[in-house]
């Protein structure tokens, strides 16, 4: 049996709680929210209704990233634009939105393409942060709920395109990888 960390009701408190600090910080700001595909999905759409309710002047957007094989991490963080728009994030305040926060080589690459292309202000969103496996000096800026070292699915985290569906996370047992 797996072990369910995050019911979808407290998945919906921790959103509404992030929103909030993001419009706090941003009130009247133009923002970028730049989600990270495939997984950033459910948890970006849940951001952008709450961040609605503050009214957060929003612009939404998205990088294709991968760095996993399987359920382990290559180290090699691909990134593929997907706006036609080169100057999609120039001189504008980006919010980059991803479902996990595990060793920090994805956001710390991105963070670096940003800036290098021009963006005002590069922050960070990530629902989840995994406990004892950052590997570089980047903290994301706004962190949901920060979990054990174990490998999680569900509400966009995925096994092999398998289980983003489901609306809570759970630990994907051993034997299931």
């Amino acid at each position: 049996m797996s072990e369910i960390l995050y019911s979808e009701a407290q998945l919906k408190k921790v959103v509404a709680e992030l929103a909030a600090a993001i419009a706090a910080d941003f009130m009247g700001q133009p923002v970028l929210l730049l989600g990270l595909l495939k997984g950033c999905q459910p948890f970006l759409a849940d951001l952008c209704r709450q961040l609605s309710y503050h009214q957060v002047d929003l612009a939404v957007d998205y990088l294709q990233v991968s760095s996993y094989v399987g359920s382990a991490s290559s180290g090699k963080v691909k990134i593929k634009q997907l706006s036609a728009d080169e100057a999609f994030c120039r001189r504008r305040n980006v919010i980059i939105v991803d479902d996990i926060f595990d060793t920090g080589l994805t956001l710390q690459k991105v963070m670096a393409w940003l800036q290098a292309k021009g963006a005002a202000q590069v922050k960070s969103c990530v629902l989840l942060s995994k406990s004892g496996c950052n590997q570089t000096a980047i903290v994301p800026d706004y962190c949901g709920v920060e979990i054990p070292a174990a490998f999680v699915v569900g509400y966009g985290l995925d096994y092999n395109e398998k289980y983003r569906e489901l609306p809570y996370i759970k630990v994907l047992p051993e034997n299931e990888q």
